[in-house]
């Protein structure tokens, strides 16, 4: 079973991560925020438009609809598996284009865009400031970035052991590079340079097979390095799989929207 934490290199099981991406594209939650996050990037018919970490391009096509077949919808990704499905995914549609690319070498020339965004990479990144600095060089003055990203330690899972329930979703948190990424992003748009900063908070629930996805894996894999007792943890899973089966599963994350101005 994958852990959520392995994004860091999801070429490694990308089967996993594709299906993941998919799940969770499919979220309703999950596109309220990326509609309001495109707003926040003043998105227009024949716009330049740069998703960064785009993986199988759930918010890029949104945004090709937007700009139009002018525009350009730029998808990139440092996962090779992940931008051959989004290339799959396109087709000959004009307008979108998806590359294999990192965060801080970014392979488009400098003020290209007319916008850019990224959404749940900077959890991963072992140098946040740098990449956001990278995305500013490819947007023109006066552009707008966005940075979408989960408040990882902010998951609220319901349980009749609430301290059982707090020891294990701290698990989540600390088999992410940044886990706290999400409260993180006000203090790097600033340090950044980015103007006009504006921040937004979504709380968002998802389902069952997310909770499986997520926690599960990363839960035995800390049980099985002996992190936590394995008995908590089959305790802890067993009773959500009870919830969930009652109809009484409940979990509930924090997403944080910053944008500002080139």
């Amino acid at each position: 079973m994958s852990r959520i934490g392995g994004f860091t290199q999801p070429d490694a099981s990308p089967e996993y991560f594709i299906n993941f991406l998919a799940l969770l594209d499919s979220q309703e939650s999950i596109k309220n925020v990326r509609s309001h996050a495109a707003r926040q990037m003043n998105l227009a018919a024949g716009h330049k438009v740069l998703d960064l970490g785009c993986g199988i391009g759930g918010a890029t096509f949104p945004i090709a609809d937007v700009i139009g077949p002018n525009g350009l919808a730029a998808g990139v990704d440092i996962s090779s598996a992940m931008v051959e499905a989004a290339r799959k995914r396109a087709g000959d549609r004009p307008g979108v284009e998806f590359r294999i690319g990192e965060a801080t070498a970014i392979p488009f020339p400098d003020k290209f865009f007319d916008s850019a965004r990224c959404e749940r990479v900077f959890l991963y990144l072992p140098d946040r400031l740098a990449a956001l600095k990278e995305m500013s060089r490819v947007v023109k003055p006066g552009g707008r970035i966005c940075l979408v990203d989960t408040e990882i330690d902010s998951t609220a899972i319901y349980s009749k052991n609430p301290k059982l329930a707090r020891k294990m979703t701290s698990l989540i948190t600390d088999s992410m590079p940044n886990g706290n990424s999400g409260r993180e992003l006000p203090a790097f748009a600033r340090q950044s340079g980015l103007k006009d900063i504006q921040t937004d908070c979504f709380a968002i629930t998802t389902p069952y097979e997310f909770f499986q996805r997520v926690a599960a894996g990363t839960v035995l894999k800390a049980a099985e390095d002996g992190v936590v007792p394995s008995a908590e943890a089959e305790e802890w899973l067993s009773e959500q799989e009870t919830l969930h089966q009652r109809g009484e599963f409940f979990q509930m994350w924090l997403m944080v929207v910053v944008s500002g101005t080139v």
